[in-house]
C-alpha cells in the first residue's frame, strides 16, 4: 500500500502517469485513511482524476473522498475571507502583515483550494509592546510565547499573531536566522492581488525549511509538510538559489535540507535536476520513516515511544541533528523564565 500511496503522489504532483496496478478495495481504503492521517485527502483527489477509470476507486469511496475535498475547499475559501480580513485589521491599526504557511503557501499549489489548512498564521510587523496593547484592549487573548500569540478573532478560525516567524534553538545558527527574517520582514508583508500578503518563494525556501524542522525535531512531520517544499522548490528562481543555499548552510539546516532533497526525489518524483541540494541517502530514509510513521503533526504517531518529548524521541534525534538538540533544553528553561516576567 505504501508504494502505491506514493505512486498516487507523483501522479497528484504530475510526475506519474497511472499506477502500476489496480488497487484492491481493502488498499484503496488503506490509500483514503492515510490520506487523511496526512492531511492530503484534496491534494490526491487531483491524482485519483487524473487516473484511467478502470484504476479508480469504486464509486461509495469515491464520493466520500470528493465530498471530504469539499470541506477542504470550502474551509479554504473560509480562510482566504479571514486571511483579508485580518490584513484590514491590523492595516487600520498602522501595522503591515503577512500570513505565513497555510493559505499563504496554498498558493504555490495548482489548485490551491485543496491544500488542506489549519489555522492562519499572521506575521505582523512592530513593537511587541505595541501589538500586545492593541490585541489585548479589543480581543481575548490565549497563550503567549516568545514569537507568537493566540488571539480569538473568529469562532470558525483559530489565529496566531506572530511576532517573529520563527527561530532554532542554537543560538549562534538562531542568530543568523533572526538577522535574515528580520532583513526581509518588511518587504515580504507586501499585500498581494489576493488581498493579503504572503512570502516569497526566497524567503519560504528558508522559512518553511525550519518550520518543518521544528516538526520534525518535537511533534512529528508529514507528508504535507513535503508537498509545501516541493511546491516552494518548483517555484523557487534560479537566480535565488545561491542566496537561499547560503543561508541554510549559515543556519545548519544543511543535512536536513538534503534529506528533504531525497524525498522530494524518491517520493515526490522531483528530477534530479530541479532540486535544490545533493540528496543524502542515509538522512532522507531516516525523515522518510518519520513521515510514514508520524503523520501530519504526529498525532496519529505508529510508534507511541517516540511521541513528542519522549527520552527516546530526544535520544534518536540527537544523534542525527545534535547541534540543535543539544540546545533544546536551555532554550525552553529560558523560554518559561521569558514566560514568567513576560505576562499579559
Amino acid at each position: 500500500m505504501n508504494d502505491l500511496f506514493i505512486e498516487l503522489l507523483q501522479i497528484s504532483l504530475g510526475n506519474r502517469d497511472n499506477l502500476s496496478r489496480t488497487p484492491s478495495m481493502n488498499e484503496w481504503t488503506g490509500l483514503f485513511k492515510e490520506a487523511q492521517r496526512q492531511a492530503i485527502i484534496g491534494v490526491l483527489l487531483t491524482g485519483i482524476e487524473k487516473l484511467p477509470k478502470e484504476q479508480k476507486p469504486k464509486k461509495k469511496l469515491l464520493l466520500q473522498w470528493i465530498a471530504l475535498c469539499q470541506v477542504v475547499e470550502q474551509n479554504n475559501r473560509l480562510h482566504l475571507e479571514r486571511a483579508r480580513e485580518l490584513t484590514v485589521l491590523f492595516n487600520d491599526d498602522g501595522f503591515r502583515s503577512c500570513v505565513l504557511k497555510g493559505i499563504g503557501i496554498s498558493q504555490l499549489y495548482p489548485n490551491p483550494l485543496r491544500r488542506q489548512c489549519g489555522d492562519i498564521d499572521l506575521w505582523v510587523c512592530g513593537d511587541r509592546k505595541s501589538i500586545m496593547h492593541n490585541l489585548c484592549s479589543h480581543y481575548t487573548i490565549g497563550v503567549v510565547r516568545w514569537h507568537h500569540v493566540d488571539v480569538h478573532f473568529f469562532d470558525d478560525v483559530q489565529t496566531e499573531i506572530h511576532f517573529n516567524a520563527t527561530w532554532l534553538f542554537n543560538p549562534q545558527h538562531n542568530k543568523v536566522l533572526q538577522t535574515f527574517l528580520n532583513s526581509r520582514m518588511y518587504d515580504e508583508m507586501a499585500e498581494r492581488e489576493i488581498g493579503f500578503g504572503y512570502p516569497t518563494e526566497s524567503f519560504n525556501a528558508i522559512y518553511s525549511l525550519v518550520h518543518s524542522f521544528h516538526h520534525l525535531l518535537e511533534s512529528g512531520i508529514g507528508y504535507r509538510h513535503i508537498i509545501d517544499y516541493y511546491y516552494i522548490v518548483k517555484h523557487l528562481q534560479k537566480q535565488d538559489r545561491d542566496d537561499v543555499l547560503a543561508i541554510i548552510k549559515g543556519i545548519g539546516l544543511n543535512h536536513f535540507l538534503q534529506a528533504m532533497m531525497f524525498v522530494l526525489h524518491e517520493v515526490c518524483g522531483m528530477p534530479q535536476n530541479e532540486l535544490l541540494y545533493q540528496p543524502d541517502d542515509k538522512e532522507g530514509r531516516f525523515l522518510l520513516k518519520e513521515i510514514f510513521d508520524a503523520g501530519n503533526f504526529g498525532h496519529q504517531r505508529r510508534d507511541k515511544k517516540m511521541r513528542q518529548n519522549s527520552f527516546k524521541r530526544l535520544y534518536v534525534m540527537t544523534k542525527h541533528y545534535p547541534s540543535e538538540m543539544l540546545w533544546m533544553i536551555p532554550w525552553k528553561l529560558w523560554h518559561v523564565g521569558w514566560r514568567m516576567t513576560n505576562k499579559v
